[in-house]
């Protein structure tokens, strides 16, 4: 019996420390199953329910708390580089014509070249939402 319950304990410490490394919430859960398998082996479970208690607690966890964790994990998600500047305003610094490739917008007081998304002129000084990048050039569309 010291012997099963060394080997569950070896296996939380092992999850726990793959999960320090990864923080991905994904061996979390196997050690709090290990962990139930070890409280098992403490109070004198056989082998085979011990490895069912393993797997059994190892997936309600991870099935139950997992979505719950991960929102909580993410909720300061903040958006970065591509993500924070898709759906943001500029200005037209300088007429939007695709079919002379020529425009500019000023977003965040640095000039970008820009496309129009649907292929309308738009001209200075209008108002534009940055639809998506495109290479080093940002693809807008007139704030209605």
């Amino acid at each position: 019996m010291e012997l099963t319950m060394a080997i569950w304990l070896v296996i939380v410490a092992v999850m726990l420390i793959i999960e320090i490394f990864t923080m991905g919430l994904t061996t979390i859960w196997f050690s709090i199953g290990a962990l139930a398998a070890a409280a098992a082996t403490g109070l004198g479970a056989p082998v085979g329910i011990q490895i069912l208690l393993f797997v059994v607690v190892s997936l309600l966890v991870m099935f139950l708390v997992r979505p719950f964790a991960m929102r909580v994990v993410n909720r300061e998600h903040m958006k970065t580089n591509i993500d924070a500047v898709v759906g943001e305003q500029a200005v037209v610094r300088e007429t939007i014509d695709n079919r002379k490739e020529q425009g500019k917008v000023v977003f965040r007081g640095v000039d970008w070249m820009a496309r129009s998304a649907d292929n309308t002129l738009i001209p200075e000084g209008e108002l534009v939402q940055i639809e998506e990048i495109s290479g080093v050039k940002l693809v807008v569309k007139r704030m209605q």
